[in-house]
């Protein structure tokens, strides 16, 4: 015997339309009762949905507390480098670290990579001695002069923005070649070692 099935999908809209229909086939043996359940069905599930969303988005909002540093922090130690040690050197170890010469203050320090941010605060600490060493480092040309004014922190400055400029492979080369596989690994090289690094980075 041919029958014809339809199919429709219960949910809030379709509501009225099923209503029809079973009024039409069932007749007086239907009561609106029987459409109540497949109403109150519906609300819940939009709930879960409504529940998993708000505990995703917490979820994603509480991962940024975990950041070892966040910007206000980092701006602070730039206002107190620029104090200390004067705005050269602030924006001298900025520029050294990502940041582009010339640009205001504000920007600056908005071109830092949050990783970065803990390295460059401990070079404002260490001062403007570091920045000092370089300098005097590139006046002589005798390398046992040299590599006693190169320090492991100017080193440090050297590679990274040796790495933004060339090529972070390149820098892990050089750094490599001469006993550091890491930037951390630098204060433990000799004070050859830190020249001849330096001297790769500034070339």
């Amino acid at each position: 015997m041919p029958k014809v099935i339809y199919e429709i999908e219960m949910n809030a809209e379709n509501a009225p339309m099923i209503d029809q229909l079973n009024r039409l086939l069932l007749g007086k043996g239907y009561t609106e009762q029987a459409a109540v359940p497949a109403k109150s069905q519906t609300k819940p599930a939009a709930t879960k949905a409504t529940a998993k969303a708000t505990n995703k988005v917490e979820k994603d909002t509480g991962g940024d507390s975990d950041d070892e540093m966040s910007m206000v922090d980092f701006k602070t130690a730039v206002k107190k480098a620029k104090a200390e040690h004067g705005e050269d050197f602030t924006t001298a170890t900025l520029v050294a670290n990502g940041a582009k010469a010339g640009d205001p203050l504000g920007r600056m320090v908005s071109a830092i990579d949050t990783e970065d941010y803990a390295e460059v605060v401990a070079l404002f600490v260490a001062g403007p001695e570091d920045a000092s060493a370089i300098d005097e480092a590139d006046e002589f040309e005798e390398e046992e002069e040299d590599s006693s004014e190169v320090t492991a922190e100017a080193v440090k400055v050297a590679a990274k923005a040796y790495a933004k400029e060339v090529g972070r492979d390149e820098a892990k080369e050089i750094m490599n070649s001469n006993g550091a596989a890491t930037l951390a690994k630098i204060a433990d090289c000799t004070a050859k070692q830190l020249q001849v690094m330096f001297k790769a980075f500034t070339a």
